[in-house]
């Protein structure tokens, strides 16, 4: 599961480290880890999601008119847009929920009033993007695996 979560924050300059801390599983309250890490539900909905982009095209489409480079693309960005609002939505929820802490989204002066905000609207379209990068890769990989069992999409994309 670790391995998951490495793989988003090489990212990390997309979408900052208090985000990041949140999607680890950081808990303001208890000033540990101690909430459930979201990289790897977020990533195995991210999997799931190219996977049945993947079989829609290379076996339920299948077809002699689709199976050029260029449609491979089409399926290829298509997915990609679809994880990228899918991560965009899941984040904006918990956000909504008030399940990001205080502790991560501002910083406060002795006072109490907030002198700046950590986790912005860009850090959330930051980890999307982060996402759909992912899901690119997920994608290719996937249909190097799942090629050989199409009959007209088998070249496709090469």
């Amino acid at each position: 599961m670790e391995f998951i979560g490495r793989i988003y924050c090489f990212f990390e300059s997309l979408f900052g480290q208090q985000l990041g801390e949140y999607l680890w599983g950081y808990n303001c309250e208890t000033g540990d880890y101690t909430n459930p890490a979201l990289f790897p539900r977020i990533a195995l909905w991210t999997l799931s999601i190219s996977l049945v982009i993947g079989v829609l095209y290379y076996y339920i489409i299948n077809s002699s008119r689709f199976h050029r480079w260029w449609s491979w693309l089409i399926m290829l960005f298509s997915n990609s847009l679809l994880c990228f609002f899918f991560a965009y939505w899941w984040i904006i929820e918990d956000f909504k929920n008030n399940l990001i802490g205080d502790c991560l989204l501002y910083q406060r002066d002795e006072a109490g009033t907030i002198i700046e905000s950590y986790i912005t609207d860009s850090s959330f379209w930051g980890f999307s993007l982060a996402n759909a990068i992912i899901s690119l890769f997920l994608f290719f990989m996937l249909s190097m695996l799942l090629k050989w069992g199409s009959v007209n999409c088998r070249k496709s994309p090469f």
